[in-house]
């Protein structure tokens, strides 16, 4: 069942993450997020959190790892959560509200490449997930988290890296085989990667950029472990074809109903959905292919501000 309607978010952030990635189903949402939780859950054990501990969530989103941080930060900590998106913001405001942690968080609106707002060596940790993808000056991005870190503080990061995620998935479609109508899924992608320029912000890195701008900014004992997995099976709940494609795979994509009936003449359109709508809908087993990096890194004690 729908929870809310895309022209409820005036911003591309907020409609993508509170609607679009999960076609507005609340069934899939929920299964999004606890897909996400192991995740969430790496990236905190990256952190090392202890209780007192200010913790800087850049890129808030819907409030995932920022509050996943406050068991750890206990009574005496903090979790600061930033975001570009006012609405997003508000829906963690709203959140902390209802879980009544209100007093140990704070919301600040602030982009990830200038943290305004935030001051020098204020904050013992800084988190983030799928945030670096999106910016385009991701140098000033770690340079402004080493800037708000105090000496001794620690950054610890979740990225997809994309470019090694398009060369492992050019089979398939929606992790299903795709040789038959191979033709047309190449189309269909096509519309996809150009949503995504390979020198853009979402493509043009990896795991050995991350580690470099890291070190740059002037971290130490930094740590970047690139993971590739592949995991075949049915997904979680059902899956239903014309769900599927209202969803949208990222921020700056169109639905999948927009990428094909883009790329391909309604007779193949049909045709193509003829072979992936049964395996979809029948529980077919499928391949999923990813690949992400983690980051941990310690700005070393002794070291000022900015």
């Amino acid at each position: 069942m729908a929870t809310s309607s895309a022209e409820d978010f005036t911003d591309q952030w907020a409609r993508w993450l509170l609607h679009g990635r999960f076609g507005g189903d609340e069934e899939r949402r929920r299964l999004n997020i606890t897909g996400l939780e192991p995740f969430r859950d790496r990236v905190l054990t990256g952190a090392r959190i202890g209780p007192g501990d200010i913790v800087l969530d850049v890129g808030c989103g819907d409030g995932l790892i920022g509050f996943g941080a406050i068991p750890l930060v206990g009574d005496a900590g903090r979790v600061v959560f930033t975001d570009i998106s006012d609405q997003l913001l508000g829906r963690c405001r709203q959140i902390a509200n209802d879980l009544d942690v209100a007093d140990r968080c704070q919301f600040i609106s602030s982009p990830a490449e200038t943290l305004e707002g935030i001051d020098d060596s204020s904050v013992d940790v800084v988190t983030t997930r799928s945030v670096l993808i999106y910016v385009d000056q991701k140098g000033s991005a770690f340079a402004s988290f080493w800037r708000v870190l105090k000496p001794g503080g620690r950054v610890s990061l979740f990225e997809p890296i994309n470019r090694r995620f398009i060369a492992l998935n050019r089979e398939t479609l929606f992790g299903f085989d795709v040789a038959p109508v191979a033709d047309l899924a190449d189309r269909v992608r096509a519309v996809f990667e150009a949503a995504a320029p390979l020198e853009g912000a979402m493509m043009g890195f990896d795991e050995t950029d991350l580690f470099h701008l890291a070190e740059s900014a002037g971290f130490s004992d930094v740590n970047v472990i690139l993971e590739l997995s592949s995991k075949t099976g049915s997904p979680p709940g059902s899956l239903c074809w014309d769900q599927v494609m209202k969803m949208v795979p990222n921020p700056n994509a169109p639905s999948y109903h927009e990428a094909i009936h883009q790329a391909l003449t309604s007779d193949e359109a049909e045709r193509l959905e003829a072979h992936l709508r049964p395996l979809m809908e029948s529980g077919t087993e499928s391949r999923n292919r990813a690949a992400n990096a983690y980051l941990s890194a310690t700005k070393a004690i002794g070291a000022q501000g900015s």
